[in-house]
C-alpha cells in the first residue's frame, strides 16, 4: 500500500508543511500550525497521558499499564523555535506502546525567546531529576527527532564531559546536527523532501544559536568530540535534506569508536515516523527503534568514569 499513499502523503505534506515554512511567516503562528497538525496524530489508545513536572520542566509522562523500568527522555522537533509535547504525542505513544517504556516528552524552552544554552539546561534538569529519583542511568535512554537531536547529542556529550552517568543509549530521527546547512544534501534534495526547507531551519538555528557561529560545536555537535558516547541508532530518510547530517555523524562517530547503527530509508522524508498510521515503511521504522533500545545491553553502555 505504500507506493499508493506515500506519493498522496508527500502531495500533503508539501502543502501543510514544506509550503508554510518556505515564507517569512510570524513564529506563533508557524508553533499554531504545527499544534493544530498534531490533531491529525492519534495516540494509541493503550498509553495514558499526564502532564507532570520533570526536574521543574514541564512534560508529558506517557506510558502503559505495564510500565517497563527502563524510561526515555525525549526531545521533540520543530526546527528549535517550535513543536511540543503535543505535537510528538502520538510518536511517543507508538514507542511507548511497542516496549513498555516510559517516556518524558519534555517541553523544554524554544528559540528565538530562549537560545541556547537553554534548552540544553532544561534536559540536564530532567535528567539529572531522574538520577536523583533513583533511576539507574543504565535504565534511561534519550531520544530525539530534527532539531531535537542537536540538544540530545549535546546532553550526552554534557554527561560525558561533567563524569556523570551515561544513558545505556540513544536514538535520533532525522538529525539536524550541523547548523551551517552546508552538507551538500541540502541543495541536492531540496526538491525532493516534501516536508522540510532549508529557510525554515535556518530560521529556527539563528534563532537558538543566538551569537555563536553555526559550527559551534556547542550548538552544531556534529563537530563536538564523540568520544565515549553511548551505543546510538539513526534513522534517516534518503530524499530528506538533513540525509547527510546523518551519514556524516556515522562516519565521525565510527572514527570516535562508538557503536552506531545508522538506517537510510530509500524513498522516505524528513521524520516520516510520525506519519506511520499510513506508511508500512514507517511502522517498520519504529519496530525497529523499539527492537534497538528494547534489546540494548546496560553493559554495553559507556561509563563516564
Amino acid at each position: 500500500m505504500d507506493h499508493i499513499t506515500h506519493p498522496i502523503l508527500r502531495t500533503g505534506l508539501r502543502l501543510m508543511f514544506k509550503l508554510p515554512s518556505a515564507f517569512p511567516l510570524p513564529t506563533p503562528m508557524l508553533r499554531q500550525a504545527m499544534e493544530i497538525s498534531a490533531n491529525f496524530f492519534k495516540t494509541r489508545p493503550e498509553v495514558q497521558v499526564e502532564q507532570c513536572l520533570i526536574g521543574g520542566v514541564p512534560a508529558e509522562r506517557i506510558s502503559t499499564a505495564a510500565a517497563h523500568k527502563k524510561t526515555i527522555i525525549h526531545l521533540h522537533g520543530g526546527a528549535f523555535f517550535a513543536g511540543s509535547a503535543k505535537t510528538h504525542r502520538a510518536l511517543a505513544s507508538e514507542i511507548s506502546a511497542r516496549t513498555d517504556f516510559t517516556i518524558y516528552m519534555l517541553n523544554y524552552r524554544l528559540a528565538p525567546e530562549h537560545p541556547y544554552p537553554a534548552a540544553l539546561d532544561d534536559a540536564m534538569a530532567a535528567y539529572k531529576a531522574l538520577l536523583d529519583q533513583g533511576v539507574n542511568a543504565k535504565d534511561i535512554i534519550i531520544g530525539s527527532d530534527s532539531g531535537g537531536c542537536a540538544h540530545s547529542l549535546s546532553l550526552v556529550i554534557a554527561l560525558r564531559d561533567q563524569q556523570l552517568p551515561l544513558p545505556s543509549g540513544q536514538f535520533m530521527i532525522s538529525p539536524f546536527l550541523d547548523l551551517s546547512l552546508s552538507n551538500p544534501s541540502v541543495n541536492h534534495n531540496k526538491r525532493l523532501d516534501p516536508m522540510v526547507t532549508a529557510y525554515a531551519l535556518r530560521r529556527g538555528a539563528d534563532g537558538y544559536r543566538g551569537n555563536l557561529s553555526t559550527k559551534d560545536a556547542r550548538v552544531s555537535p556534529l563537530y563536538a568530540n564523540l568520544k565515549g558516547l553511548p551505543p546510538t541508532l539513526v534513522q534517516a530518510g534518503k530524499n530528506e535534506i538533513l540525509v547527510d547530517d546523518a551519514l556524516i555523524f556515522e562516519q565521525l562517530a565510527r572514527q570516535a569508536g562508538m557503536q552506531i547503527h545508522n538506517q537510510i530509508y530509500d524513498g522516505m522524508w524528513h521524520n516520516f515516523q510520525m506519519f506511520n498510521s499510513m506508511s508500512k515503511t514507517a511502522r517498520k521504522a519504529l519496530d525497529e527503534i523499539a527492537d534497538f533500545i528494547t534489546l540494548l545491553d546496560p553493559s554495553d553502555s559507556v561509563s563516564s568514569q
